[in-house]
Formats: structure tokens, sequence, C-alpha cells
């Protein structure tokens, strides 16, 4: 994710919460492959289909406590869906996690039950005590005012007519004892468990998460579960046996230059290739290099796999560079120079027609461009005929 959330403050915890619950809602509560889900629309997060689900988030990660009828937060959702008492086709969803005591009416609206009328007597006593309370404090002319996050609550139901007020509770659901950001990756572990063999969950999940950060970074309306659905579908075909996870074909180096200044750089000036070609060898090399670190670090391949898959690249080289070091003996600086550079451009453009995949489905070049490119660094590879000569003694 974008944002470390074991450094992040509670405020900054709440506010990366949403998107990430947004996901789950998405992926368990969507009726249809069409539904969509958004954040910070009309609540925190909304789903939309047949129905339209709004959930209020109060995340917390500290001591959890009880959840009553004078709790703030409720009051405070209570305002914001005042709005939706006669509205038809609507879910209201309060999620938080605190706990809700068996003995307590609340417990209603965490199981279901229908017959609310209780709950609804017990708001409307509250609601009327905590506008007593500010109002007698203002005639005691007190500077600080009771209640100032719940009373707005407290007015927006005692403004909803009888009928209104049952129309509003009846569409009202407590999820208590709610998991917070912390426990986000393990849910997702969850929800892969009918789906992947164990050992790839964790790994899925992490691409997943940071899939979904990413898109809702960059989402101007809602995501469908549809495109959520395509995404890990994507993700689990990429730990089949025959084909790998691609992290890097979309990203770059933060800096270009940073990845320049050795050997692979030389190689390119030997050949006149110019600053073009520096910055893509720069970019497919960093991307391979990061892949691969990758894949070993998840146990997705081993080092041995890849020096492997090093030497067919090596010697699929071999094959065009040897002929022409001997086809350019005592031929000028000049030809050899052109006859490098058109060495280089066939790595870029058609080497990978040459080369079997790291796996029969992986589809990627830059791992073929990226790794000659760090050949190219260790001098294990080059462009010009006599490379080795000119570079031996840098």
């Amino acid at each position: 994710m974008s944002t470390n959330i074991h450094s992040a403050q509670a405020p900054m915890l709440g506010y990366r919460f949403q998107p990430l619950y947004a996901l789950l809602v998405l992926w368990r509560e969507a009726g249809d492959d069409f539904d969509q889900v958004s954040v910070e629309s009309d609540d925190d997060v909304v789903l939309k289909g047949k129905e339209i689900k709004l959930y209020q988030l109060k995340h917390s990660t500290g001591k959890t406590e009880r959840l009553t009828i004078k709790n703030d937060g409720f009051w405070k959702t209570i305002r914001i869906w005042s709005q939706y008492a006669d509205t038809a086709n609507y879910e209201l969803f309060f999620v938080t996690g605190d706990t809700v005591a068996q003995n307590d009416p609340l417990v209603k609206l965490v199981n279901g039950d229908p017959d609310r009328v209780d709950i609804i007597t017990l708001m409307e006593s509250e609601a009327k005590a905590v506008i007593s309370a500010r109002k007698q404090a203002v005639i005691d002319q007190k500077k600080k005012l009771p209640y100032e996050t719940r009373f707005q609550g407290c007015e927006a139901f005692l403004k909803l007519s009888p009928h209104q007020r049952k129309k509003l509770l009846d569409k009202i659901t407590v999820r208590p004892d709610n998991f917070n950001i912390f426990d986000i990756h393990d849910q997702v572990i969850d929800q892969l468990s009918q789906m992947v063999i164990k050992k790839v969950r964790p790994l899925i999940a992490q691409r997943l998460l940071e899939w979904w950060d990413n898109r809702m970074l960059n989402a101007s309306s809602g995501i469908s579960k549809t495109e959520l659905l395509f995404q890990l579908q994507s993700l689990i075909a990429q730990f089949q046996d025959n084909n790998v996870p691609d992290d890097y074909s979309k990203l770059t180096p933060t800096s270009i230059q940073s990845e320049l200044g050795g050997f692979m750089e030389k190689q390119i000036d030997l050949v006149n290739g110019g600053d073009s070609r520096k910055k893509r060898a720069a970019v497919a090399r960093w991307r391979a290099r990061n892949q691969r670190e990758k894949w070993i670090k998840d146990d997705v391949l081993t080092a041995m796999e890849l020096e492997e898959y090093d030497f067919q690249l090596i010697e699929t080289w071999a094959y065009r560079h040897e002929p022409m070091k001997e086809d350019l003996k005592g031929e000028s600086e000049d030809l050899c120079k052109k006859k490098g550079l058109k060495l280089l451009e066939w790595i870029h453009e058609d080497s990978h027609l040459h080369i079997h995949p790291i796996r029969s489905e992986w589809k990627q070049h830059f791992l073929i461009h990226g790794s000659f490119q760090q050949l190219s660094e260790d001098l294990k590879v080059g462009w010009h005929p006599r490379y080795e000569e000119l570079l031996g003694d840098d």
C-alpha cells in the first residue's frame, strides 16, 4: 500500500481503512458482477446494485468498548442517515470494532430482529435528554455546551415522524467486533482459501491489495465486481505451474540517471547507441532485476533457475556475436560500431522470438531485455565485436 499503515496515526488509519474495507465489501457482498463499490461518495463505503448499501465505518486499533445508545459515533451516523428514512432500496450498515452486549437492545440491530420498538423508544428518550441538556446549558449561560458531537444526530432523529423513525431503524444493521486495518491481509487470505493453495495465498493477497490501492487512487467512479474478479483471475493464473507473477512491467525507476554510469552505459556508447537506447536499457534492466529479486524472495523461482535462464541468453547471444566478431576482423571501427548497434537492436526488438520464456505462459519481454542488459553490465555479453578488449581495463 502507498502509505505505511504501521507508522500512521489513528485518523490516517481510519482513512486508509475505507478503501480496503470496500474491497472486501465488493468481494463478499456484491449480488451481481456489475455491482459497483465506491468510497466517500454518499457514505464511507457505498455498494450500488439492485439495492444501495451504505457503510459507515468506525475504525479503531485500540481497546474495544461497549456500543450503547449513548455512543457519539452512532448518533453522528444517525444524522447522516436520517435523510434515507423515506428512501426505498437502501440498507445501512454501522461497522465498528466495539462490542454489543447480549442484554442491550441494540443487539436487535445486530441479529436482524424486526421488532425494534424498544430501540426507537430508547433513542427518543436519549435524544430528548441531550436536547434538553443543551437548552439548559444555554439558560445557565455555560461557555461550553454539552453533547457537541451527539446533539445534531439527536435533532435529526427527533425531526423525523414516528413512522419515519421506524423506517429508518428497519434499514440499519450494526456490525460489531469488526476487524481493523492490520487484519486486512489476513481477511484477503481467508477469501482466497477456497480458490488457491495455501502457499500462494499470501503472495496473491499482497499483489491484490497493491493493485486495489492503486486502482482506488485512480478511480473516478465506482469499481465493479467484474473488474475485481478479472484481476483475481489474472493473479491466480500467474501462480500456476506454467507461469510466474508480473510485478514490474508497468513500473519505472524513480531515477533513470541512477541506473546509468556503469558498463551497461559504456557498452551502448561503444556502438554509438545514444541516450534513448540508454534509457530503454536502464528501464528494462531495473524491471528485470527487481522482478528476479521478488521471485526469489517470494520463493516463486530459485536463483539456480534464473542462472540457468541466463545461460540460455548468453548462448543465444553468442550465436550472433561470435560470427560477427570473426566476420569483422580487420574491418573499420565504423563498421564494427554499426554491426554492434544492430546486435543491440536485435536484443530489444527480436531476441524474445528466439528465446523460450521463463515459463510457457509468461508473456512479458522485459525479463529478456533487462537480463541481457544486466549481463552487459557484468561483461558477460556485449554489442561491439571487441567489447572485452575495449572495456577490459576499465
